[in-house]
C-alpha cells in the first residue's frame, strides 16, 4: 500500500495542477478576447450608447417636458443617423482622418438644435453634460490612440 500511496498523491497533484493551469489559461484568454475582440456595430456607438440612453440621461438631469423629449429624440435620431452614415463611409474608405470633421459637425449641429429646444434654466445643466461628454470622448480617443 505504501508503494501506491506516493504514486496516488503524485497523480492527484498532477490532476490538480492541470485543472488550475487550465482554469487560469481560460480566464486569461477570456480577458484577452474581451480586450481585443473585433468591434461590431453595437460596439461602435460610442461612450454614451444610443439615442434612447442619451434622451433618458437628459430627461433625468434636465427634467424635460414631454414636448421637449419628442423634439430632442428627433434631433438625437438625426444626429446618430449622421454618425452611422459617416461610419459606413469610413468602413469603405481607409483614409479615416478625413471623416472626423463630419462627426464634429453633426455633434455641434445637434447640440445647437437642442439648445433651441431647452428653456434658459435648463441650459447650464445641459452645458455641464456637454462638457462631461466631451471629456469622456477625449479620454477615449487618447486611450484608442495608444
Amino acid at each position: 500500500m505504501d508503494a501506491k500511496n506516493p504514486n496516488q498523491k503524485k497523480a492527484r497533484l498532477i490532476v490538480l495542477a492541470i485543472f488550475v493551469i487550465g482554469f487560469t489559461a481560460g480566464a486569461l484568454s477570456m480577458n484577452l478576447y474581451d480586450r481585443f475582440k473585433p468591434k461590431g456595430p453595437e460596439d461602435k456607438r460610442g461612450p454614451r450608447g444610443n439615442a434612447d440612453r442619451v434622451l433618458r440621461d437628459m430627461s433625468d438631469k434636465l427634467s424635460l417636458t414631454s414636448d421637449q423629449q419628442t423634439q430632442i429624440k428627433a434631433i438625437l435620431d438625426e444626429t446618430f443617423g449622421k454618425y452611422r452614415e459617416t461610419r459606413r463611409q469610413m468602413d469603405e474608405d481607409p483614409e479615416v482622418k478625413k471623416y472626423m470633421p463630419r462627426f464634429d459637425e453633426a455633434r455641434l449641429q445637434g447640440r445647437e438644435k437642442m439648445r433651441a429646444v431647452l428653456k434658459p434654466e435648463q441650459l447650464p445643466e445641459f452645458e455641464n453634460m456637454v462638457k462631461e461628454f466631451d471629456e469622456q470622448r477625449e479620454q477615449r480617443e487618447k486611450r484608442d490612440r495608444k
